[in-house]
């Protein structure tokens, strides 16, 4: 194996790549910490994605006429299913930060309202047990809570809750979705449009049409913020996150820089030889950087060898049957681990080719 091989370093100095790499590998910190703190925005994603489905209306005041019009108008289109509500009851989860969170739920007045529900969302259900009183959730929710079928929910359970109801269904929806049915319920006053094959931005476009379209648009509002309800109220953990991975990452710049000044203090002599035979600076460089680079790619193959079967045991071991989860997968931890790893090896290859190239052979 060639001398100038970056490999060739690596193999000859075990334990001082071992201990860098494990130095490098810390990095992983910043993506397990993004998972982390993201944790409770991601619980959202699928209210949110099925909120790019559907339009909530309501009636902004008690003269009913001009949301009936719109009801009236949007049926007769037949570009929207419409399912009017019941008073809305809902419940929390708790979220791997230790908080709860949710309030994002459906109240049905017939078993026939929400079958269409399903039918219209794709959402399998056992309807056998169904009736007015019941209450349905996702599996992942119902672990959450640690509610099984048979269950009883009331005002005393849950403030939110207004009416008894008995937990008679689960579904296998990826998200913490909860469902009541009551027939008894008062008129709310609301109902969600379930666009039929429109949905987003044309979804919401249409319905804003038909409101503007009304005698008195004011008297009914149109919902579609969840998105931006969830992110604003999230925006602070973001920030908390941010920096806190680019104050992990100056760290380890700063400690991870100084074990390799050592490290390269015992190789002066080394490098002042290459440059007295007359060994170009191009090669002394690329001959650092390779090092550093090769040991960076060790470091983030097994991290991500480590993070990932961490993951899975964790999830399944501990947060699975609790009704919790942490995603493999974030865009943002991603883009911070990157970062943090970019602000490690840059200033890293730039000091140790500085310091290399700075030898001198009449030294020694």
């Amino acid at each position: 194996m060639k001398p100038f091989s970056a490999l060739y370093y690596v193999k000859e100095n075990r334990k001082r790549s071992l201990l860098l790499i494990l130095m490098i590998f810390l990095s992983f910190g910043v993506y397990v910490g993004g998972l982390y703190v993201t944790n409770p925005y991601d619980n959202w994603q699928y209210h949110i994605d099925t909120y790019d489905k559907l339009v909530s209306v309501g009636a902004n005041s008690s003269d009913f006429t001009a949301y009936r019009q719109f009801l009236d108008k949007a049926a007769s289109s037949g570009k929207v299913t419409i399912i009017e509500l019941g008073q809305y009851n809902g419940l929390n989860w708790e979220t791997v930060m230790g908080f709860s969170s949710g309030q994002c739920a459906f109240t049905f007045r017939s078993v026939d309202d929400f079958k269409s529900f399903c039918k219209l969302k794709g959402i399998e259900c056992d309807y056998d047990n169904l009736k007015s009183g019941s209450m349905i959730m996702s599996d992942k929710f119902a672990k959450n809570r640690a509610l099984s079928i048979g269950d009883k929910v009331d005002k005393e359970y849950e403030w939110n809750i207004f009416s008894e109801f008995t937990l008679d269904a689960v579904t296998k929806e990826d998200g913490y979705t909860l469902y009541f049915i009551d027939n008894d319920t008062q008129v709310s006053s609301m109902a969600i449009l379930i666009g039929n094959g429109i949905e987003g931005n044309e979804l919401y476009d249409y319905v804003y049409s038909l409101q503007k379209g009304l005698d008195n648009p004011r008297d009914v509002y149109v919902y579609n913020g969840v998105a931006s309800d969830i992110a604003g109220q999230f925006e602070v953990f973001d920030l908390i996150y941010i920096f806190i991975a680019l104050l992990l990452s100056i760290i380890l710049a700063v400690t991870i820089n100084a074990a390799f000044i050592g490290m390269y203090q015992r190789r002066e002599c080394e490098f002042s030889v290459y440059r007295a035979i007359g060994i170009s600076r191009k090669r002394i460089i690329g001959k650092i950087a390779g090092e550093l680079l090769l040991l960076d790619a060790i470091a983030l193959a097994a991290g991500t060898a480590v993070t990932l079967v961490g993951l899975y045991l964790f999830n399944n071991l501990v947060l699975y049957p609790e009704g919790k989860y942490l995603r493999y997968y974030n865009s943002t931890s991603l883009f911070y681990m990157i970062l943090c790893n970019v602000i490690i090896i840059v200033p890293l290859i730039v000091t140790r080719c500085r310091q290399m190239l700075k030898t001198d052979i009449c030294e020694y």
